[in-house]
C-alpha cells in the first residue's frame, strides 16, 4: 500500500496537498470512514487546515446530502486532534441569497447557457425546493478557503466513482470552465481508481477536457 500511495500522491498539475484534500472529502461522500481518516492524516501532513477540510467536505452535501457531513465530522474532529487547538480567524464575506424564482433561473442560465431540464422541473413542480437548493448550491460552491475549482473537481470525482453520467458532465464542464484541463481531470480519475478500482477509466468515456 505504501508504494501505491507514494505513486498516487506524487506532485503533478494537482499538488499533493490538493490530492489528499480531495481524497478525504471523496471518502466522506462515499461514507467510507476508515479510508477517510487515513487520508486526514495525509492531508494534515501535506499542510491542509481544519477549515479547508471542513469546507471541501461541506461542498459535497449538494451532491450526496447530509450523510456526507455526518461522516465528515469524524474527519474534522480527527484533523482538530492532529493539529491541536488551532484558532483560525477567517474574514467572512457577505453571501448573496436568492429571493425569487426568477433570480434562480437567471443564475442557472448563466451557469449552463441554457436552463437545464432538471432545473426546469424544479421550477415547475418544486419551486420552494428550487429556492432553497439554489442558495445551498451557491453557498457551497463559492470561492472560500478552498477554491471553487477544487470543489468542482471533488464533485466530478464523486460522480466518476459512481458512474453517474449526468453529474460527470455537469461538474466536468464546470471544472473546465474554471481552468481544468485534460491532465487535471486524468489526475482526479487516478484518485478515483484508488477509491473504487480500474473501472472508473470507462466511467467518463469522453476522457478528455
Amino acid at each position: 500500500m505504501s508504494t501505491m500511495y507514494q505513486a498516487l500522491l506524487t506532485e503533478g498539475t494537482l499538488t499533493k496537498r490538493d490530492k489528499t484534500l480531495i481524497l478525504v472529502s471523496l471518502f466522506a461522500a462515499r461514507r467510507e470512514e476508515r479510508q477517510m481518516l487515513y487520508f486526514v492524516e495525509r492531508a494534515v501532513e501535506a499542510g491542509n487546515s481544519v477549515p479547508e477540510i471542513a469546507e471541501l467536505i461541506a461542498s459535497a452535501i449538494i451532491s450526496r446530502g447530509i450523510p456526507t457531513w455526518l461522516s465528515g465530522i469524524e474527519a474534522i474532529s480527527y484533523a482538530i486532534e492532529l493539529q491541536g487547538d488551532v484558532v483560525v480567524v477567517e474574514e467572512r464575506k457577505e453571501i448573496a441569497a436568492f429571493s425569487s424564482q426568477q433570480e434562480c433561473i437567471d443564475y442557472y442560465q448563466e451557469e449552463f447557457d441554457v436552463l437545464p431540464t432538471w432545473i426546469q422541473y424544479l421550477v415547475d413542480y418544486a419551486p420552494d425546493t428550487l429556492l432553497k437548493y439554489s442558495n445551498l448550491r451557491t453557498t457551497s460552491l463559492r470561492d472560500g478557503v478552498v477554491s471553487r475549482l477544487l470543489k468542482e473537481l471533488l464533485l466530478y470525482a464523486i460522480n466518476v466513482c459512481e458512474a453517474y453520467e449526468k453529474g460527470i458532465l455537469i461538474h466536468k464542464a464546470n471544472a473546465v470552465s474554471l481552468g481544468a484541463n485534460a491532465t487535471v481531470l486524468d489526475e482526479v480519475k487516478a484518485l478515483c481508481i484508488y477509491a473504487v478500482g480500474i473501472q472508473v477509466i470507462w466511467n467518463d468515456e469522453q476522457g478528455k477536457a
